[in-house]
């Protein structure tokens, strides 16, 4: 797996090598040398360009409805949201081999967050005599994980100073520690695309980010496994349920915004107990991607 992720870096930097004397967009073009170190100019570069490091959805405090009939459940959930609470965030970054200079040419940044907080729900308990509304709130701690490739390449101004740029991303993974629920694939249909991601870590480089042009009717399919999950669409203050096959998938439609720049869409699976029995715990799986509308925006050129 390190010589596939290695063989994926040199290839980026290779591609960023072949474009470094016109790149468009570059939050880092000065004609002042870096200073520190490369893991100090490596975090500098991250937190240059946070559309690509972060996302919008998860943390999101944004309640969802929940209106259809849950038959012979222990709740009838009305709403859920989450309430982060706590985020603690680590940084694993591994350079690749060194060139003639003696410093690594490439990086590859696995970002750890460890989230803490609830999962509430407000429902109406299901008991012939009781049609009492409650507020449950259930310990969450999950786990989010994306990883970020970067490349040291020659500055355009002045190519005898090298600097660190991002060439890649992955998606991001979110799984409740020591949880089962997961999802296991997720195709993604449009009239001109038709792809299915089996690993939200996969790395893919910045100017193959998921195009995804205004107006595109987009389908997605998710694979869970379960039929008794729930599974739902995250989006820019959007909060919708996929319609479950029966199978152990999930299909949902949405169209493509018209923003230009970074979007991010999510697919989050659920336990059927999470929402549904007030004495089961909270078990989600989450993946998040960033999508554009446009392909001519990232911090290099290819």
């Amino acid at each position: 797996m390190k010589s596939r992720v290695w063989f994926v870096l040199l290839a980026l930097a290779g591609l960023a090598l072949a474009g470094c004397g016109h790149s468009t967009g570059s939050t880092q073009a000065t004609s002042a040398p870096p200073t520190g170190s490369d893991e100090s100019q490596v975090a500098s570069a991250m937190a240059q360009n946070p559309d690509y490091v972060n996302e919008d959805l998860y943390q999101s405090q944004q309640s969802q409805a929940y209106d259809e009939a849950t038959g012979l459940a222990a709740i009838r959930p009305l709403n859920f949201w989450r309430v982060i609470t706590n985020v603690q965030s680590t940084f694993d970054t591994q350079f690749g081999p060194a060139d003639s200079t003696g410093r690594p040419r490439t990086a590859l940044v696995t970002i750890h967050r460890h989230l803490t907080g609830s999962f509430n729900i407000a429902t109406v308990v299901v008991t012939p005599t009781d049609t009492s509304r409650s507020l449950i709130q259930k310990p969450l701690d999950d786990a989010w994980t994306r990883r970020i490739a970067l490349v040291r390449v020659p500055d355009r101004m002045d190519p005898a100073i090298t600097r660190w740029r991002l060439a890649g991303t992955s998606g991001v993974d979110v799984r409740t520690r020591d949880g089962v629920t997961q999802v296991q694939s997720l195709r993604l249909s449009t009239a001109d695309l038709d792809t299915t991601i089996t690993d939200p870590l996969e790395m893919h480089r910045l100017r193959r980010m998921l195009l995804l042009p205004a107006g595109t009717e987009v389908t997605l399919t998710a694979t869970t496994g379960n039929a008794n999950d729930v599974v739902l669409f995250y989006g820019h203050e959007m909060r919708r349920r996929f319609t479950n096959n029966g199978d152990g998938t999930f299909t949902f439609h949405f169209t493509a915004g018209r923003y230009i720049g970074i979007r991010n869409f999510g697919v989050d699976a659920l336990s059927h107990g999470t929402l549904f029995d007030d004495s089961a715990p909270y078990d989600s799986n989450a993946w998040i991607f960033g999508f554009v509308v446009t392909p001519d925006r990232a911090p290099i050129e290819p």
